[in-house]
Formats: C-alpha cells, sequence, structure tokens
C-alpha cells in the first residue's frame, strides 16, 4: 500500500496516542525512526501517561534538554517488525535503548506488566501496540534505590 503513514504520522493520528505524540517530538525522540527500520512501537494511550501523576511528568518536561524523556520514550521502541501473534517467541528482546523487556501471556498480552491493548496498528515503517502503562526502564527502577525490605 503506498499511500500508508509512517510511524509517527499513524501515531499523530490516533487520538489515544495524542500525549505520547507530543512527548515524541518535543523531545525529539523521533529522530529514532529516521534510522534503517522498520521498528514496533509500544504506545503507551493517554490513560497510560494519566497513571504517571503530575510531578514525575513536570520533572520530565522542565528537564532543559529532556534527555530523561527521551530515554523513557524510546524504550517503547524496538528494531523490526513485531506482531502482537510473535511476541511471546522472542524472549527478552531489547528496545532501541539497548535495555531488555519481558512479554507473557497472563489474561492477554504484557510487555512487563503492561497490558497490550489495541494491536498491530500498521505504518509503513513498522507497526504500533498501544500499552496501558508507561514502560518504566531497568536503569531508572535501579536508580530509585534498593527496595527496603
Amino acid at each position: 500500500m503506498t499511500d500508508q503513514l509512517n510511524l509517527v504520522e499513524t501515531i499523530a493520528k490516533e487520538d489515544k496516542f495524542s500525549v505520547f505524540a507530543r512527548l515524541m517530538k518535543s523531545s525529539e525522540a523521533n529522530v529514532i525512526f529516521d534510522g534503517p527500520g522498520p521498528f514496533t512501537v509500544f504506545a503507551p494511550t493517554n490513560d497510560a501517561f494519566g497513571k504517571m501523576g503530575d510531578r514525575t511528568m513536570d520533572k520530565l518536561l522542565a528537564e532543559e534538554d529532556q534527555t530523561e524523556l527521551k530515554a523513557l520514550l524510546s524504550y517503547h521502541v524496538f528494531p523490526g517488525k513485531w506482531l502482537a501473534a510473535n511476541v511471546l517467541g522472542l524472549g527478552n528482546p531489547k528496545s532501541v535503548t539497548g535495555q531488555a523487556v519481558k512479554f507473557s501471556d497472563s489474561n492477554g498480552l504484557l510487555i512487563n506488566d503492561s497490558k497490550v491493548q489495541a494491536r498491530n496498528i500498521e505504518a509503513k515503517d513498522g507497526v504500533v501496540h498501544a500499552i496501558d502503562t508507561v514502560l518504566t526502564p531497568p536503569i531508572a527502577a535501579a536508580a530509585a534505590g534498593p527496595a527496603i525490605l
């Protein structure tokens, strides 16, 4: 299909991804898609960003060059095109940031602990899947410090 939209356009046209699209643009994380594709994007919905809390979002947005925000958003992008039916066989694949995720099937398809909702939204340079929670990269979790037992 020659009139198919690219990933940036596909994400931007979906109302449920308006926050993700805006943050990808403001942090310049969209440059990822300038590289050789295809890509798979697990895009958090607007509701997923709502779960983060204002304080966290304000901190990410206030950072001068939005490096942390760009890293967080990039963790949702993977090299290659993965349809939902095939992700369970991928093991622990790495995002474009080099950090691994895990897929499981527990009352529905999960990436880490986020439920995959809308699936297989096709673009000419990849595919998008909607998720209900923003993924937290392992380094960010580790930076929070050890859990108190």
